[in-house]
């Protein structure tokens, strides 16, 4: 895993981009990477797959989650948000377990409440597992599949008319 830092020179802050293969989660070969810093970018290429830049910017709090939130869905407008969920949420941390929220406790990078993959009157084999995102609850502590998770409660809540990250209310974005 490559871990990413802000780079601040003086009182300007730094970008830094990566790109990752579109296809990263079953990609057997190498990539392009960027790396974009301001008005310029240095490319280097080994295949002809293509790639996904993700921009970083200087107040990021848990960029290295952005290139996975990025290949698993999340457009750039959600990722400054996913960013501030993520960090308020688990502190960035994926292995996170809040066990006294209600209906088995949340869980993860963006706190996904287990009521999301436990049975239902509606969801007999729970939510998230009917939407083909995961098998089992245990499965929200893997951080591309907490994100995927994430991304699919964005969707829902868009669905029904709501805020992207409704579940998340204080966050306060509007809709």
């Amino acid at each position: 895993m490559i871990k990413f830092r802000n780079i601040v020179a003086g009182s300007i802050g730094v970008c830094v981009a990566i790109a990752l293969p579109v296809n990263f989660l079953f990609a057997t070969t190498p990539s392009s990477t960027v790396i974009a810093n301001g008005n310029t970018s240095t490319t280097t290429s080994t295949s002809t797959t293509s790639t996904t830049v993700v921009l970083l910017p200087p107040d990021a709090r848990c960029p290295q989650w952005w290139s996975t939130a990025k290949a698993v869905g999340f457009d750039d407008t959600l990722l400054p948000t996913l960013d501030r969920v993520m960090f308020r949420e688990s502190r960035c941390d994926p292995t996170q377990l809040n066990a006294e929220d209600p209906m088995g406790g949340s869980v993860g990078l963006t706190q996904i409440n287990r009521f999301w993959c436990l049975p239902s009157k509606y969801y007999p084999d729970g939510y998230l597992q009917t939407m083909g995102v995961l098998t089992s609850c245990d499965q929200l502590f893997d951080p591309t599949i907490n994100l995927l998770s994430a991304l699919e409660l964005v969707t829902y809540s868009r669905s029904k008319g709501l805020c992207a990250f409704h579940q998340w209310a204080w966050v306060g974005t509007p809709c």
